[in-house]
């Protein structure tokens, strides 16, 4: 059994808190507005266009706003554009990346996310102890298609059965394709450091 010497983040329920009720309560109390939140914005194909870099969090409430004949604009305006600076990162998280860190493991990030909530979070601590960061914005390619597992590993040298991979992706399809390429990995449940820990032991790290 190789040895593990490359730990691979998701961001999204990781590192950053991507809770969708709590984001929207920032927003609004109206159920009304709440359910739109949800089906015409987070549910909407423009969602996965923004994780994408194909357009912008402007393009997309302009896109949104026409499709919904300007229903709650000033809502949608409001919430594409800022919805991502009340996320919150989980510090215990990243505590136990540092001591990752600290023990020579080299930590990368492979994560679906938009251009403007990356550029919100990319000055953070934790990202200035990573060796490589793959965001799908930026590479217009997203989890779980395999080709951007593959530009990370062929970007970084890595080889995968020196890698783990720390994913919330509750479909499965994330960590089944790193699974697939030989790397090791399970799902963790979203924002827990406990489980976290639990895999990392499970696959003999010890933090």
């Amino acid at each position: 059994m190789a040895m593990i010497k490359n730990i691979i983040f998701d961001l999204g329920n990781v590192i950053v808190n991507y809770n969708q009720e709590k984001i929207i309560k920032q927003f609004t109390q109206n159920k009304d507005e709440h359910d739109y939140i949800i089906e015409q914005i987070f549910k909407a194909p423009e969602w996965q266009m923004m994780d994408l870099g194909m357009i912008t969090n402007q393009e997309a409430a302009n896109i949104i706003n026409q499709r919904n004949n300007f229903l709650y604009k000033d809502l949608t305006d409001e919430f594409l554009n800022n919805w991502y600076k009340v996320q919150i990162i989980n510090r215990d998280v990243v505590g136990l990346a540092k001591k990752l860190y600290e023990k020579g493991y080299k930590l990368y990030v492979l994560s679906n996310m938009a251009n403007l909530t990356f550029e919100f979070f990319k000055n953070d601590e934790f990202f200035k102890m990573c060796d490589g960061i793959i965001i799908s914005a930026h590479e217009h390619i997203k989890k779980p298609d395999r080709k951007v597992f593959e530009i990370l590993m062929n970007r970084y040298n890595l080889k995968s059965q020196e890698c783990i991979f720390i994913d919330d992706d509750d479909t499965g399809r994330s960590y089944n394709t790193a699974n697939e390429m030989g790397i090791l990995g399970r799902r963790v449940l979203p924002n827990n450091v406990e489980d976290i820990e639990k895999m990392l032991n499970e696959n003999n790290i010890k933090v």
